[in-house]
């Protein structure tokens, strides 16, 4: 697998010009949350078991969700399109860990690019000291992750 090395965040904009480091190319939300098929009998909430280097797969499929409770299936739930990401454990699909942001999911276009690909987690949010606002962007959506898509891997000879 694709591993990414860690750099000091003082440091990140010096290693991306490097080529040292990668760019994340989105972020996946509700890492932490045991709702809408987060958790199985295995796991409370399955986000939780994702770690850095973690491999993800995106799914886009249809659900019924309701916004006040955030609950699939429930009386007020309406049908909404997500992305969710689905963890790769020992290379099977395992648990679903997280969605993407509600602002992709309704663009066919950014959905479809993204369904059936693989990413790997470069960064976890609750592993983060420093920055105030992904902070407070990992408590308002109950745990945040960055990735990148796998489909340009280098080949190191």
């Amino acid at each position: 697998f694709f591993f990414i090395f860690r750099v000091a965040s003082g440091n990140m904009s010096e290693a991306v010009l490097e080529g040292t480091v990668d760019v994340p190319d989105g972020e996946l939300a509700g890492i932490h949350a045991s709702s809408l098929g987060r958790s199985c009998t295995r796991h409370v909430a399955c986000g939780q078991e994702l770690e850095v280097s973690s491999i993800i797969r995106f799914r886009r499929q249809v659900m019924l969700v309701d916004d006040a409770t955030g609950v699939a299936g429930s009386p007020g739930a309406a049908s909404e399109t997500v992305v969710k990401a689905i963890l790769i454990e020992h290379g099977q699909k395992s648990c679903t860990v997280g969605f993407l942001s509600r602002h992709v999911a309704p663009r066919p276009e950014l959905s479809w690019k993204v369904h059936g690909q693989f990413a790997q987690i470069i960064e976890l949010y609750d592993l983060l000291d420093e920055g105030v606002y992904k902070r407070a962007k990992r408590m308002r959506n109950h745990g945040m992750a960055a990735y990148i898509l796998l489909n340009d891997i280098p080949i190191l000879e």
